[in-house]
């Protein structure tokens, strides 16, 4: 239970609530251990003494207490459901805000799937312990000390026979949760690791049916549910054996307090009545036990939960840098990479089985996806980023946003190292247009505005005119208050990507970033694109991935990348002169058979872009 201990933090805020729920759960108690009493009186004094005032006495005294114990649970589901959902709500907002903190690659570790069960299934799990579990703990311990303190005090002997099944119950739940803790674990990765294939299929949807995969996603799934439901079966099987036996020991532990206690009676040494009592005191005192097997159950889960959430909240957040954390109030854009290599983090408990989709996973012997790369971007200057699949172009960018952080070497905006900029000024100064752009749920105008939540409706509609995105946009139904659905589901490759260029457009960054952004439109919106975004981003840096030679053209430097290292730069016509790869893609792009001489010059290659 050391995990659960641990987040008991998030119960000191409802110190009123957990007060009430605790006198809701004690007066229940009390009236149900009066009611024996009571009806050993209307046995002895009312029943055999044939006296009906002590009889109704009795029976008014038990309706009483039968309703004042209703009142307050009544009360106590009251108080749990605040009590627990207020734990949830706060755990949930804290989870949420630790996870907008972690760095990228410990994001690429835990994986959306078991983020997703953490936050969700987890969460859930301890509210119902805080909710059902510590009430039935609290109401299970007073009805056994409480029975048998009564016990203790009418008949020390049967009193014996309660405290050994007791004992016996004890050591079987202790025995139960010291297998079972560990093997809910196991289940809840299976969980994350079922929902992480649910996450992917239906993000690759589309994908998936190109290929016509459907069988063999159909099968991955089936595999991993399958998993799943046998780890749980494991946890059943344990259940089962549990429970019978609690009912044993409770059922073997009433024979024989009634035939030692029916020994007593016929010796005269022992009421009807207290007999009667006694049994109800010995049920009272063992139905919790058995209870205590389900809650059991709920704590292992609980406990499990609590061990996955601890894991997030342990994680270390990326550093802000603190209150000597640089935060000018204006950035140059001046970017210079000193000897940086980078290799991504693997393993993680949540992708055992899940293969690294990272992008730009070509790696050296070493493990390195850059190696010891060094280049200067003046302030205002456009750079391009030219190289195969993998060769590391993505990656460079994000150490510039210090998404990830250099293995080796530095990187400076402004002269400053990114580890010493705060984060959010840093980022705030960046704009950055991914490859496979990501729209949320809402208008067109919060789409755009994202960046910039106060910008008018005139600076919106600037940006989208920039990014070639306004008439589009006027020819929605609600124009930008159109809405978009979840990840732009309504909208064209070529519409989503002009809506990610206008809400980087809007920002107004220091550094532009364009990952291969124009990949997904027509070649006649992409010019007006580049032409657009030569007038807007003439002052600040650019660096730009791309595929097509057309899109670098303008480039003051162009950075040819392979297997993580630059191995030519240069403007297009030096590199046309002296880079044998860049020339490869020249000619391949343009048709040109490898042994005709390369004439072309910028200006050529520009008309015929408008041609």
């Amino acid at each position: 239970m050391n995990a659960l201990l641990k987040l008991k933090r998030y119960m000191r805020p409802y110190k009123l609530e957990i007060s009430v729920g605790i006198l809701t759960v004690v007066l229940p108690v009390l009236m149900e251990l009066l009611i024996p009493r009571l009806l050993q009186a209307v046995i002895d004094d009312g029943i055999r003494l044939q006296d009906m005032d002590a009889i109704s006495q009795g029976a008014f005294f038990m309706i009483l207490a039968a309703m004042v114990s209703a009142v307050a649970t009544l009360g106590q589901g009251l108080m749990r459901a605040r009590l627990s959902q207020g734990i949830a709500f706060d755990m949930r907002n804290d989870l949420f805000q630790h996870i907008e903190g972690l760095p990228f690659a410990t994001l690429d570790q835990l994986r959306t799937g078991g983020l997703m069960t953490r936050i969700s299934s987890d969460v859930d799990t301890i509210r119902m312990f805080s909710s059902n579990g510590l009430a039935l703990l609290l109401r299970a311990l007073l009805m056994i000390f409480g029975s048998l303190l009564l016990v203790l005090i009418a008949n020390g002997q049967l009193a014996l026979i309660m405290i050994v099944c007791l004992m016996i119950a004890g050591v079987l739940i202790w025995l139960f949760m010291a297998t079972s803790s560990p093997l809910f674990q196991v289940v809840q990765r299976k969980l994350a690791a079922l929902n992480t294939a649910i996450q992917e299929n239906l993000s690759g949807t589309a994908l998936v049916k190109a290929f016509v995969r459907e069988d063999y996603e159909i099968q991955r799934f089936e595999d991993r549910n399958m998993d799943y439901m046998q780890n749980n079966i494991r946890v059943g099987r344990i259940l089962t054996l549990v429970m019978p036996l609690l009912t044993v020991i409770t059922n073997l532990g009433l024979v024989a307090v009634i035939w030692f206690g029916g020994i007593d009676v016929v010796n005269g040494q022992f009421s009807v009545g207290e007999l009667v009592a006694f049994t109800n005191y010995l049920m009272i005192g063992m139905a919790p036990v058995l209870l205590l097997g389900n809650m059991v159950t709920a704590a292992s889960r609980a406990e499990a939960s609590s061990v996955r959430v601890l894991q997030v909240f342990n994680t270390p957040i990326q550093s802000r840098g603190g209150e000597d954390a640089y935060q000018p109030d204006d950035m140059q854009g001046h970017v210079v990479f000193e000897n940086v290599s980078f290799q991504y983090n693997s393993g993680g408990e949540d992708n055992r089985d899940v293969s690294d989709n990272l992008d730009d996973a070509s790696q050296d012997q070493r493990g390195n996806v850059l190696n010891d790369v060094s280049f200067e971007a003046s302030a205002g200057q456009r750079v391009a980023l030219l190289g195969v699949t993998g060769a590391g172009k993505t990656t460079l960018v994000n150490l510039i946003s210090r998404f990830y952080d250099a293995t080796s070497g530095k990187v400076l905006v402004d002269g400053v190292d990114v580890h010493d900029w705060d984060p959010e000024a840093l980022r705030s100064q960046i704009g950055v247009i991914m490859q496979q752009p990501l729209l949320f749920s809402g208008t067109v105008h919060e789409n755009i505005a994202y960046g910039r939540p106060d910008a008018s409706l005139d600076e919106v509609m600037a940006a989208a005119k920039a990014a070639q995105a306004h008439d589009f946009v006027m020819a929605m139904s609600e124009q930008y208050d159109s809405m978009i659905e979840s990840r732009g589901m309504n909208l064209s490759g070529g519409q989503k990507q002009r809506i990610a260029i206008a809400r980087a457009l809007l920002v107004k960054p220091r550094i532009l970033i364009l990952d291969d952004s124009t990949s997904a439109v027509d070649v006649e919106t992409e010019i007006k694109i580049q032409e657009a975004l030569d007038v807007l981003m003439k002052h600040s840096t650019s660096f730009i991935i791309a595929q097509r030679i057309n899109s670098v053209l303008n480039a003051d430097n162009i950075l040819i990348l392979d297997q993580g290292r630059i191995v030519a730069s240069g403007n297009h016509s030096q590199l046309l002169q002296s880079s044998p790869i860049y020339q490869d893609i020249y000619r391949s792009q343009f048709g040109i058979d490898p042994d005709e001489p390369i004439t072309d010059t910028v200006q050529d290659l520009e008309q015929t872009r408008h041609e």
